[in-house]
């Protein structure tokens, strides 16, 4: 487009506009007179308020100045004359702090003028404060606090380690840096003994996914050659929501005598459990002894609840306590005269009254061992049934515990299909027919449905 005469008059005006009313602070002094024949808006706005007076015609800006700023304003405008700029940080009225660019026009061959442009710098002065105090609160934290803190590149790979992590992991900065979750330095377990593949560390599934993680248990290997246990925390660095990952930040700390102390505490109890389960067994052998047409029933019992309870996805712990309670069902028996045990023909009503007391017998002698009270509410219980027809107490529904339930089919199944003096053993046909006939009324339906899988399983 070619150009009119009118268009670098119109560039000026607009160029003229914008110095107007920019928010800097612009002046021009003449030289050597020091006289002001120019200020903008902001730069009246800023001598009316320094010197006090609004009419600024005429003006000598060096005799202005306040006496207590004049060597400092003499330096700036020497080192102009020398140089031809200078650029100043000044902190003016009030404590402000100033950006000064001062240029002497022309550049070249005697100077006749000198601009002067001024940048409030007094709230980004504030913020480099703020960020500098921050900064020192930041790093005092990070090497006084007793939690351990590494900071990793956005590969894994350490760029910080504050003086806890150091006392923690028995490494010094300078050594862990540039380490990395996949190297066998960080060779690291977990509390059943597996050990991390290298993606499979903590800190590379942050590294992977961008997710941070909480309380991860991790047994690391230590200099001094006996394992450390600590518990951490993961958590991604970035700008912003969205951004890609820049750093890692790793928190954790020293749970080693916790953990060691834990670990005494399971050995413990896994000491008495067994020793539970050796008196358990104890007292099934004596009932077998006594009983000769039950031998091996108790234990042939535990077996199938315990079948049945996997098969209802049941946890470990209570697998288990059905499985003690399996092998003690009867051991309340021992309180019931052997005629009645081994009668080759029905029991009469009283006779049948006097059997059912061995529930309450057997709860009488578990209940007394403290740490065995779960098996004793289930023996209790596996003689109820789910309409209430049960004894010793007539439990219907859920009041039934889900355990007892599960006995309660596996102690039927194991009757039927063996020999008792009083009738001769029943097939699983028969046996599993008569299980889904009382299902809803005798026994639970989930487990009939879960013993019946296990059968069909073989």
């Amino acid at each position: 487009m070619p150009q009119t005469r009118t268009q670098p008059a119109l560039a000026k005006s607009l160029a003229n506009d914008l110095i107007a009313n920019m928010a800097d602070v612009v002046m021009v002094v003449t030289y050597p007179g020091f006289e002001l024949i120019y200020a903008n808006a902001a730069g009246h706005e800023q001598l009316a308020f320094i010197l006090g007076r609004s009419d600024l015609a005429g003006l000598n800006l060096r005799s202005a100045l306040d006496k207590s700023v004049i060597d400092r304003w003499n330096e700036y405008f020497d080192r102009t004359l020398a140089t031809g700029s200078c650029d100043q940080l000044h902190t003016g009225v009030k404590g402000r702090s100033w950006h000064l660019r001062l240029q002497r026009e022309p550049r070249q061959g005697p100077c006749t003028a000198i601009t002067i442009t001024a940048t409030d710098m007094t709230a980004l002065a504030s913020v480099r404060d703020q960020l500098q105090n921050s900064d020192l609160h930041y790093r005092t934290l990070f090497e006084t606090m007793s939690t351990g803190v590494v900071y990793h590149q956005a590969d894994g790979r350490v760029i910080r380690v504050n003086p806890a992590a150091e006392a923690i992991l028995g490494y010094k900065e300078a050594d862990m840096i540039g380490w990395s979750p996949l190297r066998s330095k960080w060779d690291v377990i977990r509390e059943d003994g597996s050990v991390f593949a290298g993606a499979e560390h903590p800190i590379m599934e942050v590294v992977r996914t961008g997710i941070g993680v909480d309380n991860q248990l991790l047994g690391i290997p230590h200099p001094d050659g006996r394992r450390r246990w600590i518990r951490l925390s993961g958590r991604p660095v970035r700008r912003t929501a969205g951004d890609a990952v820049e750093n890692l930040v790793v928190c954790f700390q020293d749970v080693t005598e916790q953990q060691e102390l834990r670990q005494q505490t399971i050995a413990q109890m896994r000491q008495l459990d067994r020793a539970l389960e050796q008196t358990l067994l104890a007292m099934a052998e004596m009932i077998e002894m006594r009983d000769p047409y039950t031998a091996g029933h108790q234990q042939n019992v535990a077996q199938l609840a315990d079948r049945i309870a996997r098969e209802m996805g049941l946890g470990e712990d209570r697998c288990r306590m059905i499985r003690l309670a399996a092998l003690v069902h009867d051991i309340g028996k021992n309180a019931i005269p052997i005629d009645l045990l081994v009668k080759p023909t029905g029991l009469s009503p009283l006779e049948f009254d006097m059997v059912k007391q061995h529930v309450e017998a057997g709860y009488h002698v578990l209940s007394r061992i403290e740490f065995a009270q779960p098996v004793a509410d289930i023996m209790r219980q596996h003689h109820e049934r789910l309409d209430g027809s049960g004894y010793p107490h007539g439990l219907a529904g859920d009041q039934i515990l889900l355990e007892a339930r599960i006995l309660a089919v596996a102690d039927t199944v194991d009757a039927m299909v063996n020999h008792r003096p009083y009738r001769a053993a029943r097939g699983m046909p028969a046996t599993l027919a008569l299980l889904e006939q009382s299902a809803g009324a005798h026994y639970d339906p989930d487990v009939v449905a879960a013993f019946k899988r296990t059968v069909q399983a073989g």
